[in-house]
Protein backbone atom coordinates (compact mmCIF):
# COMPACT_ATOMS: atom_id res chain seq x y z
CA UNK A 1 0.00 0.00 0.00
CA UNK A 2 1.41 3.56 -0.94
CA UNK A 3 3.04 5.67 1.59
CA UNK A 4 0.89 9.22 1.36
CA UNK A 5 1.33 12.27 2.51
CA UNK A 6 -1.61 14.53 3.47
CA UNK A 7 -1.12 18.44 4.67
CA UNK A 8 -2.33 18.65 8.40
CA UNK A 9 -3.77 21.61 9.21
CA UNK A 10 -3.50 21.31 13.29
CA UNK A 11 0.35 20.77 12.26
CA UNK A 12 1.03 22.91 9.54
CA UNK A 13 2.62 20.32 7.59
CA UNK A 14 2.65 16.99 5.35
CA UNK A 15 2.39 14.17 7.53
CA UNK A 16 2.44 10.49 6.84
CA UNK A 17 -1.23 8.75 7.00
CA UNK A 18 -0.94 6.55 9.72
CA UNK A 19 -4.66 5.19 10.14
CA UNK A 20 -6.01 4.12 13.18
CA UNK A 21 -7.44 0.66 11.91
CA UNK A 22 -4.95 -0.89 9.64
CA UNK A 23 -5.75 -0.26 6.05
CA UNK A 24 -8.84 1.08 7.10
CA UNK A 25 -9.65 5.03 6.75
CA UNK A 26 -12.13 7.39 8.96
CA UNK A 27 -13.13 10.63 7.17
CA UNK A 28 -15.63 12.88 9.05
CA UNK A 29 -16.60 16.02 6.60
CA UNK A 30 -18.66 18.73 7.33
CA UNK A 31 -22.01 19.08 5.50
CA UNK A 32 -24.46 21.11 3.86
CA UNK A 33 -27.05 23.31 6.30
CA UNK A 34 -30.21 22.72 4.99
CA UNK A 35 -31.69 25.81 4.54
CA UNK A 36 -31.26 26.82 0.86
CA UNK A 37 -30.53 24.86 -2.27
CA UNK A 38 -26.78 23.89 -3.00
CA UNK A 39 -24.74 25.53 -4.46
CA UNK A 40 -21.24 25.10 -6.80
CA UNK A 41 -18.95 26.51 -3.62
CA UNK A 42 -20.90 23.25 -1.51
CA UNK A 43 -20.23 20.90 -4.50
CA UNK A 44 -16.91 21.92 -4.81
CA UNK A 45 -16.03 20.33 -1.01
CA UNK A 46 -18.02 17.37 -1.54
CA UNK A 47 -16.14 16.83 -5.13
CA UNK A 48 -12.84 17.02 -3.58
CA UNK A 49 -13.97 14.84 -0.30
CA UNK A 50 -14.63 12.17 -2.97
CA UNK A 51 -11.89 12.32 -4.72
CA UNK A 52 -10.35 11.75 -1.41
CA UNK A 53 -12.29 8.61 -0.31
CA UNK A 54 -12.17 7.33 -3.87
CA UNK A 55 -8.36 7.15 -4.35
CA UNK A 56 -7.83 6.25 -1.07
CA UNK A 57 -9.97 3.09 -2.16
CA UNK A 58 -8.13 2.81 -5.53
CA UNK A 59 -4.92 2.20 -3.33
CA UNK A 60 -6.46 -0.46 -1.11
CA UNK A 61 -7.86 1.05 1.80
CA UNK A 62 -11.42 0.61 3.41
CA UNK A 63 -13.07 3.57 3.62
CA UNK A 64 -15.53 4.92 6.24
CA UNK A 65 -16.78 8.45 4.77
CA UNK A 66 -19.32 10.74 7.09
CA UNK A 67 -20.95 13.36 5.81
CA UNK A 68 -23.64 14.91 8.01
CA UNK A 69 -27.02 17.49 7.46
CA UNK A 70 -27.21 20.38 9.90
CA UNK A 71 -31.15 20.44 9.42
CA UNK A 72 -31.49 22.72 12.66
CA UNK A 73 -29.76 25.96 13.01
CA UNK A 74 -31.08 29.54 13.11
CA UNK A 75 -30.64 30.25 9.32
CA UNK A 76 -33.43 27.22 9.03
CA UNK A 77 -35.71 28.68 11.52
CA UNK A 78 -35.19 32.12 9.73
CA UNK A 79 -36.22 30.95 6.54
CA UNK A 80 -38.80 28.91 7.58
CA UNK A 81 -40.72 31.09 9.33
CA UNK A 82 -40.34 33.80 5.67
CA UNK A 83 -41.75 30.73 3.76
CA UNK A 84 -44.76 30.11 6.21
CA UNK A 85 -43.98 26.27 6.66
CA UNK A 86 -42.18 24.34 9.59
CA UNK A 87 -38.76 24.19 9.94
CA UNK A 88 -38.76 20.37 9.82
CA UNK A 89 -40.51 20.70 6.37
CA UNK A 90 -37.71 23.29 5.17
CA UNK A 91 -35.18 20.97 6.06
CA UNK A 92 -36.38 17.77 4.76
CA UNK A 93 -37.06 19.45 0.83
CA UNK A 94 -33.82 20.83 1.16
CA UNK A 95 -32.04 17.49 2.10
CA UNK A 96 -33.75 15.79 -0.44
CA UNK A 97 -33.02 18.81 -2.79
CA UNK A 98 -28.99 18.49 -1.97
CA UNK A 99 -29.63 14.10 -2.52
CA UNK A 100 -30.83 15.17 -5.80
CA UNK A 101 -27.75 17.78 -6.73
CA UNK A 102 -25.18 15.45 -5.67
CA UNK A 103 -26.52 12.28 -7.53
CA UNK A 104 -26.97 14.29 -10.76
CA UNK A 105 -22.97 15.75 -9.92
CA UNK A 106 -22.26 11.30 -10.14
CA UNK A 107 -21.40 11.77 -6.56
CA UNK A 108 -21.57 8.68 -4.71
CA UNK A 109 -23.23 9.17 -1.00
CA UNK A 110 -21.08 9.21 2.23
CA UNK A 111 -21.55 5.94 4.20
CA UNK A 112 -22.82 7.47 6.82
CA UNK A 113 -25.37 10.48 6.33
CA UNK A 114 -26.56 11.37 9.71
CA UNK A 115 -28.64 14.33 10.54
CA UNK A 116 -28.61 16.66 13.93
CA UNK A 117 -32.67 15.90 14.54
CA UNK A 118 -31.55 12.55 14.85
CA UNK A 119 -29.18 12.56 17.10
CA UNK A 120 -30.68 14.43 19.28
CA UNK A 121 -29.98 12.00 22.35
CA UNK A 122 -26.44 11.61 21.88
CA UNK A 123 -25.78 15.40 21.49
CA UNK A 124 -27.74 15.71 25.15
CA UNK A 125 -25.57 12.89 26.39
CA UNK A 126 -22.32 14.39 25.81
CA UNK A 127 -23.21 17.91 27.12
CA UNK A 128 -24.12 16.13 30.37
CA UNK A 129 -20.77 14.43 30.12
CA UNK A 130 -19.00 17.77 29.58
CA UNK A 131 -20.90 19.56 32.62
CA UNK A 132 -19.86 16.66 34.74
CA UNK A 133 -16.03 17.03 33.52
CA UNK A 134 -15.94 20.79 34.46
CA UNK A 135 -16.06 21.45 31.35
CA UNK A 136 -19.56 22.94 30.91
CA UNK A 137 -21.93 25.01 32.61
CA UNK A 138 -25.63 25.32 32.89
CA UNK A 139 -27.01 29.09 32.95
CA UNK A 140 -30.24 30.76 34.88
CA UNK A 141 -31.44 31.06 31.64
CA UNK A 142 -31.24 27.70 30.73
CA UNK A 143 -28.33 27.81 28.21
CA UNK A 144 -25.34 25.69 28.44
CA UNK A 145 -21.66 26.99 27.54
CA UNK A 146 -18.62 25.42 27.06
CA UNK A 147 -16.03 26.68 29.39
CA UNK A 148 -12.80 27.94 26.63
CA UNK A 149 -10.44 28.59 29.27
CA UNK A 150 -10.37 25.42 31.22
CA UNK A 151 -8.69 23.81 28.07
CA UNK A 152 -5.12 25.28 27.88
CA UNK A 153 -4.43 24.25 24.19
CA UNK A 154 -7.57 26.10 22.94
CA UNK A 155 -6.76 27.75 19.82
CA UNK A 156 -4.28 25.01 18.56
CA UNK A 157 -5.97 24.40 15.21
CA UNK A 158 -6.45 28.21 14.31
CA UNK A 159 -3.21 29.04 15.89
CA UNK A 160 -4.46 31.80 18.03
CA UNK A 161 -4.30 32.54 21.65
CA UNK A 162 -7.51 33.23 23.54
CA UNK A 163 -6.29 36.53 25.20
CA UNK A 164 -6.04 37.62 21.49
CA UNK A 165 -9.25 36.87 20.60
CA UNK A 166 -10.82 38.35 23.24
CA UNK A 167 -8.96 41.40 22.25
CA UNK A 168 -11.06 41.16 19.10
CA UNK A 169 -14.79 40.87 20.23
CA UNK A 170 -17.20 42.90 21.16
CA UNK A 171 -18.30 43.53 24.36
CA UNK A 172 -22.05 43.09 24.11
CA UNK A 173 -24.46 41.88 26.82
CA UNK A 174 -23.36 38.02 27.42
CA UNK A 175 -26.52 37.29 29.62
CA UNK A 176 -25.37 34.63 32.34
CA UNK A 177 -22.10 33.60 30.47
CA UNK A 178 -18.98 33.33 32.43
CA UNK A 179 -16.73 33.88 30.02
CA UNK A 180 -17.31 36.22 26.64
CA UNK A 181 -15.26 33.27 24.64
CA UNK A 182 -17.64 30.84 26.10
CA UNK A 183 -19.57 29.05 23.64
CA UNK A 184 -23.41 27.68 23.34
CA UNK A 185 -23.62 24.33 23.43
CA UNK A 186 -27.50 24.25 24.27
CA UNK A 187 -29.80 26.99 23.65
CA UNK A 188 -32.84 27.36 25.21
CA UNK A 189 -35.56 27.63 22.49
CA UNK A 190 -39.37 26.66 21.99
CA UNK A 191 -39.42 26.75 18.38
CA UNK A 192 -41.76 23.84 17.08
CA UNK A 193 -40.26 21.63 15.16
CA UNK A 194 -36.72 22.95 16.16
CA UNK A 195 -36.69 22.25 20.06
CA UNK A 196 -36.40 18.94 22.37
CA UNK A 197 -36.89 18.38 26.25
CA UNK A 198 -33.49 18.11 28.24
CA UNK A 199 -31.99 18.17 31.66
CA UNK A 200 -31.91 22.07 30.88
CA UNK A 201 -35.30 22.73 29.68
CA UNK A 202 -36.88 22.48 26.68
CA UNK A 203 -34.09 23.91 23.64
CA UNK A 204 -31.83 22.58 20.89
CA UNK A 205 -28.28 22.23 19.68
CA UNK A 206 -25.12 25.11 19.43
CA UNK A 207 -23.71 24.33 15.84
CA UNK A 208 -20.28 22.88 17.46
CA UNK A 209 -21.38 20.40 19.20
CA UNK A 210 -23.43 18.58 16.54
CA UNK A 211 -20.39 17.72 14.70
CA UNK A 212 -18.29 16.29 17.31
CA UNK A 213 -21.13 13.88 18.64
CA UNK A 214 -21.92 12.81 14.84
CA UNK A 215 -18.46 12.25 14.30
CA UNK A 216 -18.28 10.23 17.44
CA UNK A 217 -21.31 8.20 16.69
CA UNK A 218 -20.42 6.93 13.40
CA UNK A 219 -16.20 6.77 13.59
CA UNK A 220 -15.60 6.11 17.09
CA UNK A 221 -13.71 9.03 19.62
CA UNK A 222 -10.52 9.42 17.74
CA UNK A 223 -10.64 8.69 14.17
CA UNK A 224 -8.30 10.12 10.80
CA UNK A 225 -9.10 12.43 8.77
CA UNK A 226 -11.84 15.79 9.80
CA UNK A 227 -12.52 17.61 6.77
CA UNK A 228 -14.29 21.05 5.91
CA UNK A 229 -13.67 24.36 4.04
CA UNK A 230 -11.27 26.55 5.58
CA UNK A 231 -13.77 29.51 6.78
CA UNK A 232 -14.69 26.48 9.55
CA UNK A 233 -11.33 26.09 11.38
CA UNK A 234 -12.35 28.96 13.38
CA UNK A 235 -14.33 28.57 15.33
CA UNK A 236 -16.48 25.75 14.47
CA UNK A 237 -13.30 23.23 13.87
CA UNK A 238 -11.34 24.90 16.99
CA UNK A 239 -14.66 24.11 18.83
CA UNK A 240 -15.21 20.79 18.09
CA UNK A 241 -11.54 19.66 19.34
CA UNK A 242 -12.58 21.75 22.68
CA UNK A 243 -15.42 19.66 23.52
CA UNK A 244 -14.42 16.42 22.22
CA UNK A 245 -10.94 16.17 23.89
CA UNK A 246 -12.94 17.13 27.27
CA UNK A 247 -15.41 15.00 26.68
CA UNK A 248 -13.64 11.89 25.50
CA UNK A 249 -10.44 12.42 27.30
CA UNK A 250 -8.59 11.61 24.27
CA UNK A 251 -6.85 13.13 21.15
CA UNK A 252 -9.55 13.81 18.07
CA UNK A 253 -9.18 13.73 14.77
CA UNK A 254 -5.48 12.21 13.55
CA UNK A 255 -5.35 15.10 10.47
CA UNK A 256 -7.24 18.02 9.52
CA UNK A 257 -7.46 18.85 6.08
CA UNK A 258 -9.05 22.34 4.87
CA UNK A 259 -10.15 22.77 0.89
CA UNK A 260 -10.01 26.35 -0.25
CA UNK A 261 -13.09 28.61 -1.15
CA UNK A 262 -14.61 29.80 -4.27
CA UNK A 263 -15.25 33.08 -6.15
CA UNK A 264 -16.61 34.07 -9.38
CA UNK A 265 -15.00 36.38 -11.48
CA UNK A 266 -12.35 37.33 -8.28
CA UNK A 267 -15.56 38.40 -6.16
CA UNK A 268 -16.73 35.82 -2.93
CA UNK A 269 -19.90 34.29 -4.59
CA UNK A 270 -22.86 35.90 -2.99
CA UNK A 271 -27.00 36.16 -3.48
CA UNK A 272 -26.65 40.16 -3.11
CA UNK A 273 -24.34 40.09 -5.77
CA UNK A 274 -25.85 38.13 -8.06
CA UNK A 275 -23.63 35.45 -8.97
CA UNK A 276 -25.01 33.33 -6.59
CA UNK A 277 -24.86 29.85 -8.53
CA UNK A 278 -26.90 26.92 -7.51
CA UNK A 279 -25.97 23.55 -8.86
CA UNK A 280 -29.37 22.86 -10.50
CA UNK A 281 -28.87 26.01 -12.38
CA UNK A 282 -25.37 25.23 -13.51
CA UNK A 283 -26.69 22.05 -14.79
CA UNK A 284 -29.01 23.42 -17.10
CA UNK A 285 -26.03 24.38 -19.14
CA UNK A 286 -23.20 22.83 -18.21
CA UNK A 287 -21.83 18.57 -17.57
CA UNK A 288 -21.40 17.72 -14.23
CA UNK A 289 -18.14 16.55 -15.53
CA UNK A 290 -17.43 19.82 -16.44
CA UNK A 291 -17.81 21.45 -13.15
CA UNK A 292 -16.13 18.23 -11.55
CA UNK A 293 -12.60 18.66 -14.08
CA UNK A 294 -13.02 22.72 -13.29
CA UNK A 295 -12.65 21.97 -9.61
CA UNK A 296 -9.81 18.95 -9.56
CA UNK A 297 -7.47 21.23 -11.77
CA UNK A 298 -7.02 22.74 -8.82
CA UNK A 299 -5.31 21.20 -5.54
CA UNK A 300 -8.30 20.97 -2.84
CA UNK A 301 -6.74 23.55 -0.46
CA UNK A 302 -6.52 26.61 -3.13
CA UNK A 303 -9.10 29.07 -3.73
CA UNK A 304 -10.43 28.99 -6.92
CA UNK A 305 -11.37 31.29 -9.23
CA UNK A 306 -14.24 30.38 -11.61
CA UNK A 307 -15.75 32.03 -14.42
CA UNK A 308 -17.21 31.24 -18.38
CA UNK A 309 -13.73 30.87 -19.53
CA UNK A 310 -12.88 28.27 -17.12
CA UNK A 311 -15.87 26.39 -17.71
CA UNK A 312 -15.17 26.46 -21.66
CA UNK A 313 -11.92 25.68 -20.91
CA UNK A 314 -12.78 22.87 -19.14
CA UNK A 315 -15.30 21.48 -21.63
CA UNK A 316 -12.73 21.56 -24.47
CA UNK A 317 -10.30 19.49 -22.60
CA UNK A 318 -13.11 16.99 -21.77
CA UNK A 319 -13.98 16.61 -25.01
CA UNK A 320 -10.47 16.60 -26.23
CA UNK A 321 -9.44 13.11 -24.08
CA UNK A 322 -12.79 11.80 -24.89
CA UNK A 323 -12.03 12.26 -28.56
CA UNK A 324 -8.75 10.70 -28.20
CA UNK A 325 -10.02 7.78 -26.67
CA UNK A 326 -13.08 7.25 -29.60
CA UNK A 327 -10.70 7.22 -32.19
CA UNK A 328 -8.26 4.72 -30.08
CA UNK A 329 -12.21 2.91 -29.49
CA UNK A 330 -12.41 2.93 -33.18
CA UNK A 331 -8.96 1.52 -34.23
CA UNK A 332 -9.41 -1.22 -32.14
CA UNK A 333 -12.65 -2.47 -33.82
CA UNK A 334 -11.05 -2.52 -37.13
CA UNK A 335 -7.74 -3.97 -35.74
CA UNK A 336 -7.95 -6.17 -32.78
CA UNK A 337 -4.99 -6.11 -31.01
CA UNK A 338 -3.84 -7.94 -28.11
CA UNK A 339 -3.39 -5.00 -25.26
CA UNK A 340 -2.84 -7.07 -22.39
CA UNK A 341 0.07 -8.51 -23.09
CA UNK A 342 1.84 -5.36 -24.39
CA UNK A 343 4.51 -3.71 -21.87
CA UNK A 344 4.38 -0.21 -22.17
CA UNK A 345 6.93 1.72 -20.61
CA UNK A 346 4.90 5.06 -21.39
CA UNK A 347 2.28 3.27 -19.56
CA UNK A 348 3.86 2.69 -16.78
CA UNK A 349 5.76 5.87 -16.24
CA UNK A 350 2.54 7.60 -16.23
CA UNK A 351 0.85 4.94 -13.68
CA UNK A 352 3.68 6.02 -11.27
CA UNK A 353 3.20 9.42 -11.74
CA UNK A 354 -0.12 9.90 -11.22
CA UNK A 355 0.55 7.89 -7.71
CA UNK A 356 3.05 9.97 -7.03
CA UNK A 357 1.44 13.07 -7.41
CA UNK A 358 -2.05 11.59 -5.71
CA UNK A 359 -0.12 10.81 -2.52
CA UNK A 360 1.60 13.83 -2.51
CA UNK A 361 -1.52 15.34 -0.30
CA UNK A 362 -4.04 14.67 -3.19
CA UNK A 363 -2.11 16.75 -6.15
CA UNK A 364 -4.74 16.44 -8.76
CA UNK A 365 -3.18 19.15 -10.71
CA UNK A 366 0.05 17.37 -11.40
CA UNK A 367 -2.04 13.87 -11.84
CA UNK A 368 -3.85 15.79 -14.94
CA UNK A 369 -0.91 17.06 -15.96
CA UNK A 370 0.68 13.84 -16.13
CA UNK A 371 -2.28 12.32 -18.22
CA UNK A 372 -2.18 15.53 -20.64
CA UNK A 373 1.60 14.50 -21.39
CA UNK A 374 0.32 10.36 -22.33
CA UNK A 375 -2.84 11.58 -23.97
CA UNK A 376 -0.76 14.03 -26.19
CA UNK A 377 1.50 10.62 -27.02
CA UNK A 378 -1.60 8.93 -27.84
CA UNK A 379 -2.17 11.38 -30.33
CA UNK A 380 1.33 11.37 -31.90
CA UNK A 381 0.56 7.63 -32.17
CA UNK A 382 -2.51 8.21 -33.63
CA UNK A 383 -1.61 11.25 -36.05
CA UNK A 384 1.87 9.24 -37.12
CA UNK A 385 1.48 5.26 -37.89
CA UNK A 386 -1.68 4.19 -35.29
CA UNK A 387 -1.78 0.35 -37.07
CA UNK A 388 2.03 -0.19 -35.70
CA UNK A 389 1.10 1.65 -32.03
CA UNK A 390 -2.62 -0.36 -31.56
CA UNK A 391 -2.17 -2.62 -28.54
CA UNK A 392 0.10 0.61 -26.62
CA UNK A 393 -2.72 3.18 -27.36
CA UNK A 394 -5.63 0.47 -26.44
CA UNK A 395 -3.38 -0.08 -22.91
CA UNK A 396 -2.99 4.23 -22.73
CA UNK A 397 -7.15 4.20 -23.15
CA UNK A 398 -7.53 1.61 -20.62
CA UNK A 399 -5.42 2.94 -18.12
CA UNK A 400 -6.51 6.74 -18.55
CA UNK A 401 -10.02 5.34 -17.92
CA UNK A 402 -9.14 3.26 -15.22
CA UNK A 403 -7.38 6.16 -13.03
CA UNK A 404 -10.02 8.83 -14.17
CA UNK A 405 -12.38 6.90 -11.95
CA UNK A 406 -10.60 8.39 -8.76
CA UNK A 407 -11.89 11.65 -10.14
CA UNK A 408 -15.21 10.90 -11.59
CA UNK A 409 -13.78 11.80 -15.29
CA UNK A 410 -13.87 10.05 -18.41
CA UNK A 411 -16.45 6.82 -17.31
CA UNK A 412 -18.46 8.25 -20.14
CA UNK A 413 -18.97 6.16 -23.77
CA UNK A 414 -17.60 8.30 -25.62
CA UNK A 415 -19.39 8.54 -28.08
CA UNK A 416 -22.66 9.74 -25.97
CA UNK A 417 -20.51 12.59 -24.31
CA UNK A 418 -19.23 14.10 -27.89
CA UNK A 419 -22.55 13.99 -29.38
CA UNK A 420 -23.82 15.94 -26.45
CA UNK A 421 -20.93 18.48 -26.31
CA UNK A 422 -20.12 18.38 -30.04
CA UNK A 423 -22.54 21.48 -31.91
CA UNK A 424 -22.09 23.54 -28.50
CA UNK A 425 -18.00 23.24 -28.40
CA UNK A 426 -18.55 24.31 -32.28
CA UNK A 427 -20.36 27.47 -31.95
CA UNK A 428 -18.01 28.59 -29.59
CA UNK A 429 -15.87 28.38 -32.19
CA UNK A 430 -17.76 29.97 -35.24
CA UNK A 431 -17.90 26.15 -37.24
CA UNK A 432 -20.00 23.66 -37.96
CA UNK A 433 -19.37 19.68 -38.88
CA UNK A 434 -20.59 20.39 -42.36
CA UNK A 435 -18.04 23.09 -42.69
CA UNK A 436 -15.57 20.69 -41.92
CA UNK A 437 -16.49 18.05 -43.73
CA UNK A 438 -16.52 19.83 -46.62
CA UNK A 439 -13.00 21.43 -46.16
CA UNK A 440 -11.91 17.65 -45.70
CA UNK A 441 -13.65 16.63 -48.76
CA UNK A 442 -11.95 19.83 -51.08
CA UNK A 443 -8.45 19.01 -49.29
CA UNK A 444 -8.53 14.97 -50.14
CA UNK A 445 -9.68 16.45 -53.92
CA UNK A 446 -6.23 18.08 -53.74
CA UNK A 447 -4.56 15.54 -52.48
CA UNK A 448 -5.78 13.34 -54.76
CA UNK A 449 -4.85 16.10 -57.89
CA UNK A 450 -1.15 16.21 -55.75
CA UNK A 451 -1.90 19.89 -55.06
CA UNK A 452 0.03 19.90 -51.58
CA UNK A 453 0.23 23.66 -51.19
CA UNK A 454 -3.86 23.64 -51.50
CA UNK A 455 -4.37 20.59 -49.10
CA UNK A 456 -1.56 22.47 -46.43
CA UNK A 457 -3.39 25.81 -46.35
CA UNK A 458 -6.50 23.86 -45.66
CA UNK A 459 -5.24 21.91 -42.83
CA UNK A 460 -3.36 25.18 -41.79
CA UNK A 461 -6.65 27.23 -41.93
CA UNK A 462 -8.16 24.46 -40.02
CA UNK A 463 -5.83 24.55 -37.01
CA UNK A 464 -5.62 28.31 -36.63
CA UNK A 465 -9.54 28.12 -36.39
CA UNK A 466 -8.77 25.28 -33.63
CA UNK A 467 -9.54 21.88 -35.59
CA UNK A 468 -6.35 19.62 -36.30
CA UNK A 469 -6.37 17.26 -39.09
CA UNK A 470 -5.43 13.54 -38.26
CA UNK A 471 -4.83 11.15 -41.36
CA UNK A 472 -5.06 7.22 -41.09
CA UNK A 473 -5.02 5.25 -44.28
CA UNK A 474 -7.34 6.64 -46.85
CA UNK A 475 -9.21 8.50 -43.62
CA UNK A 476 -9.11 11.53 -42.17
CA UNK A 477 -10.79 12.62 -39.19
CA UNK A 478 -10.61 15.59 -37.21
CA UNK A 479 -9.99 16.45 -33.35
CA UNK A 480 -9.80 19.56 -31.37
CA UNK A 481 -6.39 21.16 -31.82
CA UNK A 482 -4.05 20.79 -28.62
CA UNK A 483 -5.72 22.06 -25.70
CA UNK A 484 -2.87 21.03 -23.17
CA UNK A 485 -0.29 23.49 -24.68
Amino acid sequence: MSKMKIYNTLHQQKELLKPIEEKHVKIYACGVTTYDDCHIGHAMQAVFFDMMRSYLEYVGYKVTYVRNYTDVDDKIIDRAKSLNMSPRQLAEEMIQSSKNDMEKLELRPATFEPKVSECIPDIISMIETLIENKAAYKTTEGDVYYRVRQKSDYGKLSNRKVDELLSGTRHLSQGSKEDPMDFALWKKDTTQDASWTSPWGTGRPGWHIECSVMSKKYLGACFDIHGGGRDLIFPHHENEIAQSESANKCSYASIWVHSGLLTINKQKMSKSLGNHIRIKDFLKKWDAEVLRFSYLQNHYSSNIDFSEKVFQNSRRRLFYYYQTLKLIEDLSKDKPGEAEKVVSHDVKNFEDKFSQSMNDDFNTPKAIAEMNIIIKKANKYLNSNPNKKIDELIKIAQVVVKVCSVFGLLQKDPSSFLNKNNQILLNELNLSEETIQEEIKKRQEARDEKNWAVSDKIRENLFEKGIMLQDSGEKTTWILKDVLD
